[in-house]
């Protein structure tokens, strides 16, 4: 049964707090899974971008199935919670393992992949239930941006701690240093990931409809036209905005200093983003989602531009920039999952069923391959621009064509790619009307 009163305080920060978790797990890897590998493992940098890509691949079709079986699982019980504690348990340990990797070179890359793959399957059993909540929740679009303000506040936070946390933790670039982290942050990730769990216990979804197969899942999202635009903007600003993520540690090693510098920058990032989240979230109940997604991704792009020069002039400098960014990333992320719970709405007045599983399914399998490719293509630019990995016991000093390809893949290559999704949100705001747009009829101080 989907809530038609407010939300209160607990409820809403007691689901948000799992976008923490989720965020961590996706941000340490994302900035140090791909430098593990090549600076401390020994790993080619063409493999080590093909173990983080693979798995996430595999999400893909996981994602949509996963979310199919949560639809049945919210028919048969009224509830979205098994899938969601069986993640949460396992999603640290398997952390804990891609991190830990005994060997070294190729072998060490069989290993990391093996349990990355795992960390994936586990995050998508938790990621996909957590992401499908909101819908059912609330049917009111602002009590609806409500919560994904507190989404995003979370999101940002879990941002801020794996992305200074974990350079800083791991700032020797050894083995044991990316094991000793791993641990503490699972530790973390698993009493946080708990929290969603027992706090949503009282929500109740309503009968599905029967996805079969994982065919029918993509076919039931495909139906649904403003959900299609939006998740091709989804896709392609993660694959641009995690381009930047990953090159920010190769950015700091070779042009600002090391990993102090990277978690200068990173913190400046998140701490600015976290910042500004209840100011979007204000914008995008009084003036639309619409509106706010369209200038976060402008202020990502051109913060992104900007960096290629910042990175040139010093850390002072690239942090600054980052602001920019961050501001982007705020308005982009609140407006923008806000619109997703519009979309699952519409998909259920549209059929009269709730079909929140699926979608988010497909949602998660998009935002997975967005950052799956994110890595993988700034490791094709490394590649091509004659990057030369390396180990502590055997350093290797980089041609300037490779400095500049990791200065370019980390700044105005993705910043201009952004500008892409542009004409995407305008298409989505034509394919809605009225209040779908994400601008309730309804008082702007709710």
């Amino acid at each position: 049964m989907v809530n038609s009163r407010s939300l209160t305080v607990g409820r809403m920060a007691g689901w948000g707090v799992g976008a923490f978790a989720s965020n961590a797990f996706n941000t340490l890897p994302g900035l140090l899974l791909l430098i593990y590998m090549t600076d401390a493992l020994g790993v080619p940098a063409a493999l080590a971008g093909v173990v983080v890509a693979v798995p996430k691949l595999f999400d893909l079709v996981a994602s949509p199935w996963l979310g199919a079986v949560s639809d049945r699982e919210a028919t048969r019980t009224g509830r979205r919670r098994r899938l969601m504690t069986s993640g949460a348990l396992i999603l640290p340990f398997a952390f804990v393992a891609t991190f830990s990797s005994p060997v070294r070179g190729d072998a060490a890359a069989l290993w990391v992949f093996a349990a990355f793959l795992a960390a994936s399957a586990a995050y998508l059993c938790f990621q996909v239930p957590f992401t499908a909540l909101p819908a059912e929740m609330s049917e009111l679009p602002r009590e609806r941006t409500r919560l994904m303000t507190w989404r995003t506040l979370f999101f940002t936070l879990g941002m801020l701690v794996g992305g200074v946390a974990g350079p800083l933790m791991t700032e020797k670039g050894t083995p044991a240093a990316y094991r000793t982290m791993s641990v503490i942050i699972g530790v973390v990730l698993l009493v946080v990931l708990l929290v969603p769990v027992l706090s949503t216990r009282q929500v109740r979804s309503r009968p599905a409809a029967d996805v079969p197969s994982l065919r029918a899942a993509f076919r039931t999202a495909r139906g649904n036209r403003p959900f299609v635009l939006l998740s091709a903007v989804l896709f392609l600003y993660f694959v641009f905005t995690v381009m930047i993520l990953t090159g920010l540690p190769y950015a700091a090693t070779y042009f600002l200093g090391g990993k102090k510098e990277q978690a200068t920058v990173f913190l400046v990032f998140a701490l600015s983003s976290t910042l500004a989240v209840p100011g979007a979230g204000a914008l995008a109940r009084r003036y639309g989602n619409v509106p706010v997604l369209l200038t976060g991704l402008g202020l990502w792009a051109a913060g992104g531009v900007a960096l290629y020069g910042a990175v040139g002039v010093g850390v002072a400098a690239t942090a600054a920039v980052s602001v920019l960014a961050a501001l982007g990333q705020a308005a982009g992320l609140v407006a923008m999952y806000a619109l997703l719970t519009d979309c699952v709405r519409i998909q259920a007045e549209r059929t009269g069923h709730d079909s929140a599983g699926v979608l988010s399914g497909v949602w998660t399998a998009v935002d997975t391959a967005g950052h799956a490719l994110g890595p993988v293509a700034y490791t094709v630019v490394l590649s091509l621009t004659g990057y030369a990995s390396s180990t502590l016991d055997h350093p290797v000093t980089q041609s300037a064509t490779a400095l500049e390809g990791i200065r370019i893949a980390f700044s105005a290559l993705p910043g201009l790619l952004l500008l892409t999704t542009l004409p995407l949100v305008l298409r989505y705001r034509r394919a809605v009307s009225g209040p779908m747009n994400g601008t309730a009829a309804q008082p702007a101080d709710a």
